[in-house]
């Protein structure tokens, strides 16, 4: 259940705030790394507060130590969310770098094709062949050293 970009921003649910007083929508993060920044910032602030609870000698006084422990309680409950968040971009980045299968059956193909032809043809037809196609479209061999892939 993401946070949707026709949602209005929720401080606390769809809205983290981070350290430094920026506001960042669960929508508006780009990358899985830009999220897990995001998150690590989370849970230092979350075990800054935990540290200043447990040190708390009571000179605060006890509306400090409400305010403390609900800032505690809402950094935690906008943890899921963000992780959620985080989640759905690693998957979206594994997805596109992925190669399109019918494209990787297509190289294997050629691939195969090229082997066969090296073990058919003699070298000096091959280079001649490999030669010819650098001819005919250098942008697809600039780069390479040439010869057989």
């Amino acid at each position: 259940m993401s946070a949707s970009s026709t949602e209005r921003p929720i401080r606390g649910v769809n809205v983290v705030i981070l350290s430094d007083g920026r506001e960042v929508h669960l929508d508006d993060i780009i990358t899985s790394a830009e999220g897990q920044t995001i998150l690590d910032d989370l849970d230092g602030a979350i075990l800054g507060i935990e540290d200043q609870l447990a040190f708390d000698d009571g000179r605060n006084g006890p509306i400090w130590r409400k305010r403390a422990e609900m800032a505690l309680k809402k950094k935690r409950r906008q943890r899921p969310g963000l992780q959620q968040r985080i989640g759905e971009l690693r998957r979206a980045e594994r997805q596109d770098a992925r190669p399109d299968p019918a494209t990787s059956h297509k190289d294997a193909k050629r691939r195969a094709f090229l082997k066969a032809a090296e073990e058919l043809l003699t070298a000096e037809v091959v280079s001649e062949v490999w030669a010819r196609a650098a001819e005919r479209d250098p942008a697809a061999f600039a780069g390479s050293t040439g010869g057989a892939a």
